[in-house]
């Protein structure tokens, strides 16, 4: 790829959004492949996009295919572990981020990601023992036939075929060693130490690493799995296969010492669902872009209308994304995109970078940006891992201390004289397969839920950022194995 000066090629991870229907409280390294530089600890003052921070030079960048604003690139065949966005962190590095950590993670022909903790492993019922060692047993994979609090309230996505979604949660050891250390394992000792008040929030703030006992970076990935039922109908030319179990979304979520308030990427398989509109990277069709059916599209059940205009429309007389309800159980319904990247790959139009302090979000570039980033990369990628794209990103403007408490602006009241910030970035980042039917509106983002202060009710507990407490009252629900 060009630059305009000489780059250094690295090695290059991201997490899950959802959203709670009884979250109703008041709420106002892998140490093993870490790159051998410390991470700098965060600034407590925002510094704008555009901006140099402190210690760093500004960097050029030529496009927005890869490469950092400090001439370091993406090594694509040999992606390793980065702790924090490099360079000066302007938009596309972001961007650029997610994707080195997605490739990271889900690198060789066995994907890391399944090597780290599920949630089972790590939360543990009343009154047990602390887990064992990271990863804490077996990490086999298994998925929940109702991931809770994700798709759109208690509502169950379906493919075409009437299978549910299933769901898996998995974290890195830093996460992991975190939470044990702190005894937060059962819902009683994580509520004990939360102190949360009559609305639930809590009065003491717990955070998840970097905080005061180490500087490594927590790491959160949530998996959308279809379910083809055995393994030998999982189409492996086409899907990451685990067993019966097909991959189809994926949210890597990563705290950093210089984003506390984490940093969001997610990504999809091109073949869940078209957009809702023409004019983007993926428009209605009667197959996906590989050919194959859509796993949760199907053009024989919508007007021809939909066809010929590539639009399904969300709002009035919905088309797509309606209510999977039916009766006491759900139905498959058709599902687009709301917010689509754009046409064109990686045209000089998306690929621009876009820079300058106090940059307006909308003027960044963004879904170019990442439809530039797909563009070049996928291509690069072996096998059934091409047909994986990232879908957005998301982080608040500047720098935030892993230990700093914040508001968001969209989402939350200012609360002087706490630091009140705006998200960049995708601020309404939903993925199909998990935010599906909160993909627009006031409740589509990853900031709507996951906010702070942290939470502990019998129904819903967040740590820090992390929604994976709030599954304790889940360790006895049935899981279904991928082999």
């Amino acid at each position: 790829m060009t630059v305009v000066r000489q780059v250094t090629v690295i090695g290059i991870g991201v997490f899950g959004l959802c959203c709670s229907p009884e979250a109703t409280v008041s709420k106002g390294t892998d140490a093993k492949k870490v790159e051998s530089k410390e991470p700098k600890a965060a600034e407590p003052k925002g510094t704008a996009p555009g901006a140099v921070r402190p210690g760093t030079a500004p960097g050029v960048q030529a496009a927005c295919n890869g490469a950092f604003s400090d001439g370091t690139a993406v090594n694509v065949a040999n992606p390793v572990f980065l702790a924090d966005v490099p360079g000066t962190q302007q938009f596309c590095d972001f961007h650029t981020f997610a994707w080195n950590q997605f490739l990271y993670f889900t690198g060789g022909d066995s994907p890391q990601f399944l090597a780290m903790a599920p949630w089972y492993n790590l939360l543990q019922p009343a009154g047990s023992a602390a887990p064992s060692a990271y990863p804490g047993g077996s990490t086999e994979l298994q998925g929940g036939k109702l991931d809770k609090q994700q798709a759109g309230d208690a509502d169950q996505l379906l493919d075409v075929s009437g299978a549910p979604a299933l769901y898996d949660i998995r974290v890195n050891q830093t996460y992991y060693d975190s939470l044990v250390a702190q005894n937060l394992y059962t819902y009683a000792l994580y509520a004990a130490a939360c102190k949360p008040d009559s609305h639930g929030s809590c009065t003491q703030l717990l955070w998840l690493p970097p905080n005061a006992t180490t500087t490594a970076p927590s790491v959160e990935i949530k998996t959308a799995w279809r379910d083809f039922r055995t393994p030998a109908s999982c189409p492996a030319d086409t899907y990451f296969c685990v067993g019966r179990l097909a991959l189809v979304g994926l949210h890597l979520v990563q705290k950093t010492a210089t984003h506390g308030e984490w940093i969001w990427g997610s990504f999809e398989h091109v073949g869940n669902a078209p957009d809702c509109a023409p004019g983007s990277d993926t428009p209605i069709a009667p197959s996906s872009p590989l050919g194959t059916p859509w796993s949760f599209f199907d053009p024989g059940t919508v007007p021809a209308s939909v066809m010929s205009s590539k639009t399904c429309p969300v709002t009035g007389t919905p088309l797509c994304n309606t209510d999977p309800h039916s009766g006491s159980g759900f139905k498959p319904v058709n599902i687009c995109r709301t917010a689509p990247l754009p046409a064109g790959g990686a045209s000089p139009d998306n690929c621009a970078v876009k820079t300058g302090a106090g940059l307006p979000n909308d003027q960044a570039n963004n879904p170019g940006n990442v439809a530039c980033l797909n563009a070049t990369i996928q291509p690069q990628r072996t096998g059934v891992w091409r047909n994986y794209k990232l879908i957005g990103s998301l982080w608040t403007r500047g720098t935030m201390a892993p230990t700093q408490d914040f508001r968001v602006k969209g989402f939350q009241g200012d609360q002087p004289p706490l630091p009140f910030v705006e998200p960049v970035g995708f601020p309404n980042l939903a993925n199909t397969t998990m935010e599906t039917f909160l993909q627009s509106g006031p409740g589509a983002g990853c900031f709507a839920c996951h906010n702070l202060p942290s939470i502990a009710t019998s129904k819903f507990s967040q740590l820090d950022l992390s929604h994976v407490v709030t599954k304790f009252d889940e360790l006895g629900a049935p899981r279904v194995k991928a082999m």
